[in-house]
């Protein structure tokens, strides 16, 4: 809507504007086809007040109640009488104008004979008022449902903005009570790999925090995330586990939803590094190739393990992936007795053009952790 039919005057101009020409419209055949003078006057001295005086009561005063109350017995007595009182209202605009107005403003010789016995009978004006009435509840009450459309839509997106961003900033309590417990052995041991751990935690959690609010951001920094997360977790973990990470692609060229592939490495960490494990794995594969990124992941697992498909992880996955890929994008999840395997594609959108790192990203793959 433009700023000016913003304005309610202006609304309510341009509505009784068309009332009025759509009123001169249809005397034109007759004026055409037998030269019947034009009801102008009466337009704007009869019609015109009696219309108003009519739908005005009836938008701001009946129909907000009766809207409110949602009682049929009521509103068929309530319009009942509103008809009534139109019926009566257009007799007296009608009276007025033919012995008050018309003598008095244009002169016009009051004719004892006219409408001497048609004023108490309904008139044209009566019918008119009655349709313009009409035609304005019916814009009132499609402009207040598109009001409300456009409402509970808008409580939808921050409602659904909300959750996607509390999805987006759950961090696992494991994992960071874990990195910070790692970081206090290697410290405390003054293992040369604690400066570089905890430059690694810190980027990581600053991206989670000032990152993931953003709509989308360069895939290559989402892979570096996902560098500094299982570098991290191999220094909780140890060299029990075997972790197999293969990421190659042009990863500048495209962007993604922050913090939508972390899900996938966290399960994996969790269920597929188990101490009751003999042989631990993990393997993660992440392809970017003609504007389609295909990440799969595989774990070792218990064959008593709960899979993954059945917990609240994958739910929330694929809401956000519903959100912000529904009907592009494929999530196959292949649980086995002894393995757990993930396997996503998704479309990627290409960078508009590159941009400057809001902060600046250490490079992950300097970072090699070696246990003491």
């Amino acid at each position: 809507m433009s700023a000016v039919l913003r304005h309610r005057v202006v609304r309510h101009g341009l509505f009784w504007a068309a009332i009025l020409a759509f009123s001169l419209i249809i005397q034109l055949p007759a004026y055409w086809g037998n030269g019947t003078r034009l009801y102008v006057i009466g337009l704007f001295f009869n019609q015109l007040p009696a219309s108003m005086l009519a739908t005005y009561p009836l938008l701001y005063w009946l129909l907000p109640r009766l809207m409110r109350q949602r009682q049929p017995l009521a509103f068929g007595l309530l319009l009942t009488a509103w008809v009534a009182a139109c019926a009566l209202l257009t007799m007296l605009t009608v009276i007025c104008f033919d012995l008050v107005i018309m003598p008095r403003l244009f002169h016009a010789p009051i004719d004892p004979a006219f409408h001497q016995v048609g004023y108490w009978h309904l008139n044209y004006t009566f019918f008119i008022t009655v349709l313009t009435a009409g035609i304005a509840v019916t814009v009132k009450i499609t402009r207040e449902w598109e009001t409300q459309r456009r409402q509970r839509q808008q409580l939808r997106q921050q409602r659904l903005r909300t959750e996607l961003q509390l999805l987006k900033a759950q961090l696992q309590p494991a994992f960071l009570f874990g990195t910070l417990r790692s970081l206090h052995r290697l410290t405390a041991a003054k293992a040369p790999e604690s400066p570089g751990a905890v430059l690694h935690l810190a980027e990581l959690l600053r991206y989670m925090l000032y990152e993931s609010p953003h709509d989308t951001v360069p895939l290559a920094d989402e892979v570096a995330m996902m560098r500094r997360y299982v570098a991290l977790e191999q220094l909780r973990l140890g060299r029990r586990v075997e972790v197999s990470l293969n990421f190659s692609g042009a990863f500048a060229d495209y962007v993604i939803e922050p913090l939508l592939l972390l899900p996938f490495l966290e399960n994996a960490l969790r269920h597929g590094t188990g101490a009751a494990l003999e042989c631990a794995w993990i393997s993660i594969d992440l392809v970017v190739r003609h504007d389609r990124l295909v990440l799969k992941v595989i774990n070792s697992q218990l064959p008593s393990a709960v899979a993954w498909a059945e917990g609240a992880g994958l739910r929330r996955v694929r809401q956000r992936l519903e959100h912000h890929y529904a009907g592009r994008y494929r999530l196959q999840v292949v649980p086995e007795p002894d393995t757990f395997l993930i396997i996503l594609q998704l479309p990627l959108t290409a960078r508009a053009q590159p941009e400057p790192r809001r902060l600046p990203l250490a490079a992950a793959a300097s970072f090699q952790p070696q246990l003491p």
